[in-house]
């Protein structure tokens, strides 16, 4: 999942359930760009929590370690318990700080390069940097400084192939999809791309190469991203208008377009979820079977979507988006073998 998405995620659990002092010193002495003196509200720290995005972090970490998990449960003798073991516990731990670094970095930066457009949007008008309370270079020097430093991390304490996915991760999301949003609707399949890629830099952590595991969680997550990023895309379709991004969502107004590419996508999940047990074989048939019904209740959540095309049967869609993700994963970490013929 990539930023925006669970941005976006959050913020609708977040309405679902029912609903950051100024630095000027610091803001100011880096680079020129100083801060709006009557931005007030948030301290330096809680400023930089929310640039980075701390929650929504955290919890894209759950897909580098379920990639991880399974890296280890399908290689030659592994097991779930080899996660406690000295060796693959240092290494989850500095994947999953090294992830953090660099998803850090790539939330800052990609908040930098849309201050502007953020400053038009009622969601997201009130960020430090659109609201003046944190000087845009500095905001820059950081991410960029993050960014090395998340790199140059995992390629030494974890490994060169993982830092590679991540480079590729970061690269993608702030130099491709952040300025491809204000030109065409296509890149949210740019955006999806990187969003997959969390669970293959766990994955690749674990095991220092592409595996068939990897391409299967990719495809998964990399099309569970389609409907579930269109239906919140749907829900604030209003707020991106005014920003002037060229969403399908705004673009399409009476929704035919978008409705079919949510059923169209949440369909072509259905075999995609089964591939880890029906065509790599590293999954048991519990998984099968798990996938096969949860994937048609999302699909039936779409479906109802597709039909209706409100804000309530989106809301519905997204919530129910975000449940099917973990439960496949986790059920798939668990049930997790290494595939015959190894």
């Amino acid at each position: 999942m990539n930023m925006d998405e669970a941005a976006l995620a959050d913020q609708q659990i977040e309405d679902a359930k029912s609903p950051s002092a100024c630095a000027d010193s610091l803001a100011e002495g880096a680079g020129g760009e100083g801060v709006k003196p009557e931005a007030a509200g948030g301290t330096l720290l809680s400023d930089l929590v929310e640039m980075s995005k701390l929650r929504i972090n955290l919890l894209a970490l759950v897909t580098v370690f379920a990639g991880f998990a399974l890296g280890v449960c399908t290689s030659p003798q592994g097991s779930l318990s080899q996660l406690l073991s000295p060796r693959y516990g240092w290494l989850l731990l500095h994947v999953l700080a090294g992830s953090f670094i660099l998803a850090s970095a790539s939330s800052i930066l990609n908040q930098y390069i849309e201050r502007d457009a953020d400053a038009l949007m009622d969601r997201t008008s009130s960020r430090p940097l659109p609201a003046g309370r944190f000087s845009p270079a500095l905001a820059r020097f950081l991410g960029m400084v993050l960014s090395l430093a998340g790199l140059v991390y995992l390629v030494i304490l974890v490994n060169p192939l993982c830092a590679a996915v991540s480079a590729v991760t970061t690269g993608v999301y702030v130099f491709f999809y952040t300025p491809l949003k204000r030109v065409t609707s296509f890149a949210l399949l740019v955006g999806a791309f990187a969003g997959a890629l969390p669970p293959v830099i766990g994955l690749t952590a674990a095991t220092g190469e592409f595996v068939s595991a990897g391409w299967s969680i990719f495809t998964i997550q990399f099309i569970w991203q389609i409907p579930h990023f269109l239906a919140i895309a749907w829900m604030y379709r209003e707020d991106y208008g005014r920003a002037g991004f060229p969403m399908l969502t705004v673009v399409d107004k009476e929704g035919s377009a978008t409705a079919m590419r949510v059923v169209g996508w949440t369909l072509a999940l259905v075999p995609a979820s089964l591939m880890p047990a029906a065509v790599f074989g590293f999954a048991e048939d519990f998984y099968f079977w798990t996938a096969l019904g949860s994937s048609l209740v999302f699909l039936a959540f779409a479906a109802w979507f597709g039909v209706t095309r409100t804000r309530e049967t989106a809301r519905w869609l997204v919530l129910a988006s975000v449940v099917y993700l973990p439960v496949l994963f986790i059920v798939l970490v668990l049930t997790a073998k290494v595939p015959g013929g190894v």
